[in-house]
């Protein structure tokens, strides 16, 4: 037998006031009494009343969620960075619909079509490898609350928040030119999208800048099974590299594991620096990563902000957050020979 669930109408009853006030109790409107909130919120307590939020929305209230599109579940950057949304969202009755683009332009115009059609009260894209810039413009059109986060496709299309992905790289460089290396290398994440041309074209001007020798650009695959092939490739370049900045944790993670296999010792046979600092970072054995701590949950925090303010103002202007990185030195980074 099924259990009928308690209606707005069967606290109103119990409290002993009209439906509509009840609702407005509901709703937390300032228009009642506090005497009258009180006893209204005992019974809903009492009868442990759910509202039923399909039923808002036919009544043209609002849905409470908010969606969110990252690129891939390999990274942990993304539990991170979808931690910090929720602990912003949390605190203002909101919740999260998460979602995998796979990094599939086609897979996410039919995310954010679903998103819309269970009536997201706005949108967190991490948009994927190859959007265009029209799936941003039409959104916005359309009255969506946007923000696209950390990657972007046209920055003034859209509120943003990300981090400063050329002083990222700038840190390492100088960190690394401090050590005294010279020959540096970049191990690239494989595709094309905003954050890797904003670290390659930081890193080719401030190898410049410092004078210093760019040994060469590989691209490899996000994946465990795939980076540690960049290690062969590193250590077959001319001039050989004495030291190699990588896209994220996970392809230094991998380029570390390709060392060992090779027989060499990351920070004496090849310095490597990561981005990103994850988690897992501080759990390893040794030697454990340099890298640059890129903050992901603040990030996360940054874009519900930025969503909630969009919401709340349809028409304020655009805005960006960035969160600064930091250089976190551990054991991967040492003197050159």
């Amino acid at each position: 037998m099924a259990v009928k669930r308690t209606t707005l109408m069967d606290v109103a009853r119990a409290a002993g006031v009209s439906r509509a006030t009840a609702s407005l109790v509901i709703r937390g409107s300032d228009l009642v009494a506090a005497k009258t909130r009180e006893k209204v919120e005992k019974v809903i307590a009492e009868l442990d009343y759910v509202p039923n939020s399909g039923a808002a929305r036919l009544r043209g209230q609002k849905s409470r969620t908010i969606g969110v599109i990252i690129p891939n579940l390999v990274n942990s950057f993304f539990s991170e960075f979808v931690e910090g949304i929720e602990a912003e969202l949390d605190e203002q009755g909101y919740q999260v619909m998460l979602a995998s683009s796979r990094d599939d332009p086609e897979r996410q115009s039919g995310l954010l079509r679903r998103l819309r059609e269970h009536d997201a009260e706005g949108i967190i894209l991490f948009p994927a490898e190859g959007t265009e810039p029209d799936t941003i413009e039409k959104l916005v059109a359309a009255g969506v609350p946007l923000v696209q986060a950390m990657r972007h496709v046209g920055r003034d299309l859209s509120d943003f928040a990300g981090s400063d992905h050329g002083l990222a790289v700038r840190l390492s460089v100088r960190h690394l030119r401090d050590l005294g290396h010279r020959r540096i290398s970049f191990v690239a994440l494989a595709g094309e999208v905003s954050t890797r041309d904003e670290r390659l074209a930081a890193f080719e001007e401030e190898m410049r800048a410092q004078e210093l020798i760019n040994a060469g650009v590989i691209d490899v695959p996000l994946a465990w099974d795939g980076s540690p092939q960049s290690a062969a490739m590193l250590m077959a370049l001319e001039p050989r590299p004495t030291a190699a900045i990588c896209f994220n944790d996970i392809l230094a993670s991998g380029l570390l594991r390709g060392l060992f296999d090779l027989g060499l010792m990351p920070g004496r046979d090849l310095s490597v620096v990561g981005h990103d600092n994850l988690s897992f970072i501080d759990l390893g054995a040794p030697p454990r990563l340099t890298t640059v701590q890129v903050f992901p949950r603040q990030i996360g925090a940054a874009s519900a902000r930025l969503l909630l303010r969009r919401i709340a103002d349809p028409g304020a202007e655009r805005k960006t957050e960035i969160v600064t990185p930091r250089l976190r030195v551990r054991d991967t980074t040492g003197p050159a020979d």
